[in-house]
C-alpha cells in the first residue's frame, strides 16, 4: 500500500505538466484517470474472487501486487493523458490486492476474531497509505514525477517477494466449486446488497474530492510545493484512518458492527465541512488528516460484515462482489468531483462529500442487516 499509494497525491499535477492543462482541465482529466483503475476493478473483482474461491487466496494477492507494478511502471512513460488513463483502466483489471487480502485474512482467522484481524489488516492498509504519499509527494519533487512510477513499480515487486516467502496459506479446494451462479445469488440477496451498496458508497464519498485536492493544495499556497502538502495530507489521513481502523476492529467484538457502520458514515460527514473552510494549506492538510479519525472505522466495520456474512467457502466471492462495489465507487466519485470542479469552487467539492457519507449513514441505518454466518443460508451446489 506504500507502493500503491506513492504516485496518488500528485496524479492532477503530473496530468497537468504532461498535457499543458489548466487547473479546471486538470481536474476533469485527473478525475477520468483516478477514476479508470475503479472502471477496470468493476469488471475484473467479482471475477478474481471466483477463482480465489476456486485456486486459493494467495496467489490472487501476488497477482495484483506483480499486475500493478507492471502497469504503473508503464504510466510513468505514458507519452499522453489519453494512453495513461487507458494503463489505469489495465491497473484496474489486473489489481485488488485489498480484497484477495481481505479474503485472504478472513479466511484464515477464528469467526469470533473477524473484526479484530480485519482491523490489523486495515491498520496495516492505512499505515502504508500514510507513508507513501509523503515519501512519495518527496519523491516527485525531488526527482520528477516519472521517476516516481518505476520507485512505486520497485516497492510492488518487493512486496509480492515477501508474500511469497513469508505468507503460508492451507487452501483446500470446496467439494462444489464456486460458480457465476452462487456469484449471482450472493450478490442479490437481501442481506447482503445493502451492503455492497455501502462499501461502494463509502468509497464514492471519500473519492469525489482526490482530483481537486493537489489543486486545491496549490490554490492556497504555492504550486510548486503542493506535491508535498498533498502528500502530507494523504498521510496524516492515513495515520488517523490506521488508528481508526484497529479501535474499530476490537471494538466490533462488544458492539454491533453496524452501529459502528452508521456513526462512523455519519461522523465522516460532519468532518468533511471542515476542508471547506481551510484558510491555508496548514489548515487543509489537518482538516483531510482529521477525516481519518472516522473514516477507517466506516471502512473497517463494513468490510468485517461481508467476511461475516458469508461462509468460509464464500470468502473470495464475497470480497470480489465487495471489491467491484467498491471500484464502483472509486470510479463514479472522482468523475463526479472533477465535474463538478468545472462549475463550482474546489471547497464545495467537499459538501458533496458530506452530503454522501451523510445520506450513508442513514441508508445504512435502514437498510443493512447485521447478519452472522450461522444465519445465512448455505450455497447452491
Amino acid at each position: 500500500m506504500t507502493g500503491f499509494s506513492f504516485v496518488q497525491p500528485f496524479i492532477p499535477l503530473y496530468i497537468k505538466d504532461m498535457g499543458g492543462f489548466s487547473q479546471t482541465e486538470a481536474a476533469f482529466w485527473s478525475g477520468l484517470a483516478i477514476s479508470g483503475a475503479g472502471i477496470g476493478m468493476i469488471i475484473s473483482s467479482p471475477l478474481w474472487g471466483l477463482l480465489a474461491d476456486r485456486t486459493g487466496r494467495k496467489p490472487m494477492v501476488l497477482r495484483a501486487m506483480l499486475g500493478g507494478a507492471a502497469v504503473i511502471a508503464l504510466q510513468g512513460i505514458a507519452p499522453n493523458v489519453y494512453l495513461f488513463v487507458v494503463f489505469r483502466i489495465i491497473q484496474g483489471l489486473l489489481g485488488g490486492t485489498v480484497g484477495a487480502a481481505s479474503a485472504l485474512v478472513t479466511s484464515s482467522s477464528p469467526r469470533d476474531k473477524t473484526g479484530y484481524a480485519m482491523g490489523l489488516l486495515m491498520l496495516a492498509i492505512y499505515a502504508g497509505t500514510a507513508l507513501g504519499p509523503t515519501i512519495g509527494g518527496f519523491s516527485a519533487h525531488a526527482f520528477g514525477y516519472r521517476t516516481t512510477f518505476f520507485i512505486t513499480a520497485g516497492l510492488l515487486v518487493v512486496s509480492s517477494i515477501l508474500v511469497q516467502i513469508l505468507v503460508k496459506e492451507t487452501f483446500q479446494p470446496p467439494a462444489h466449486k464456486a460458480s457465476l451462479r452462487n456469484m449471482w445469488q450472493l450478490a442479490r440477496a437481501k442481506a447482503f446488497m445493502p451492503l455492497l451498496i455501502t462499501c461502494g458508497g463509502i468509497s464514492l464519498a471519500y473519492q469525489t474530492s482526490q482530483p481537486i485536492i493537489a489543486l486545491y493544495m496549490s490554490q492556497l499556497g504555492s504550486p510548486e510545493t503542493a506535491s508535498v502538502s498533498s502528500g502530507l495530507a494523504f498521510s496524516l489521513f492515513g495515520v488517523f484512518t490506521a488508528i481508526s481502523s484497529v479501535i474499530a476492529g476490537r471494538l466490533i467484538s462488544r458492539i454491533s458492527p453496524k452501529k459502528i457502520l452508521v456513526i462512523a458514515c455519519i461522523g465522516a460527514g460532519l468532518l468533511y465541512i471542515l476542508p471547506m473552510f481551510a484558510a491555508n494549506t496548514t489548515q487543509l492538510i489537518i482538516f483531510i488528516g482529521l477525516i481519518g479519525l472516522l473514516q477507517g472505522s466506516a471502512v473497517t466495520s463494513s468490510t468485517s460484515m461481508v467476511g461475516i456474512s458469508v461462509l468460509i467457502t464464500e470468502q473470495g466471492i464475497a470480497y470480489g462482489l465487495s471489491q467491484g462495489a467498491n471500484a464502483a465507487g472509486f470510479s463514479l466519485g472522482p468523475i463526479i468531483g472533477g465535474s463538478a470542479a468545472q462549475i463550482i469552487d474546489f471547497r464545495y467539492i467537499f459538501g458533496l462529500s458530506t452530503g454522501f457519507f451523510l445520506l450513508l449513514g442513514l441508508f445504512a441505518a435502514k437498510f443493512v442487516v447485521d447478519k452472522t454466518q450461522k444465519e445465512v443460508p448455505q450455497p447452491a451446489s
